[in-house]
C-alpha cells in the first residue's frame, strides 16, 4: 500500500531545529506522529516477521510487484492485520464457501 505524502513547509525556531539535527530526529516523522495523535488517528504497523501467523510457515513477503508470482508468500490480512501463507488462505477460504 502506498500512501501520498504532500511536500509543506513548516516554520520552526532555529535553535530547535539544530538541536533536532544534532539528535538526527526527523522533523518531517515527528510533525506526521504529532499531528496523528492530535487527531486521533489509528496508526497501522505491519509486524516484520517473516512467517503465517497461524501455522507459522515461513515465507517472503508478498508486494504488488511479487504477489502471486510465488507459493511460498506471505499474504497481508486485512482487517486481521497479520500475515497468512497462501496455504491457509486457501483452506479457510474452502471452510468459508456455501
Amino acid at each position: 500500500m502506498y500512501m501520498a505524502k504532500k511536500n509543506i513547509m513548516i516554520s520552526i525556531d532555529e535553535d530547535l531545529h539544530r538541536k533536532c539535527k544534532e539528535k538526527l530526529l526527523n522533523i518531517s516523522g515527528e510533525v506526521d506522529s504529532i499531528l496523528r495523535k492530535r487527531l486521533s488517528e489509528n496508526i497501522v504497523t505491519i509486524d516484520q516477521a517473516e512467517k503465517c501467523e497461524f501455522c507459522g510457515r515461513e515465507g517472503i513477503k508478498e508486494t504488488a510487484e511479487t504477489i502471486n508470482t510465488n507459493d511460498s508468500g506471505l499474504t497481508w490480512l486485512y482487517p486481521d492485520e497479520k500475515w497468512i501463507c497462501n496455504h491457509c488462505l486457501t483452506r479457510a477460504n474452502r471452510t468459508l464457501k456455501p
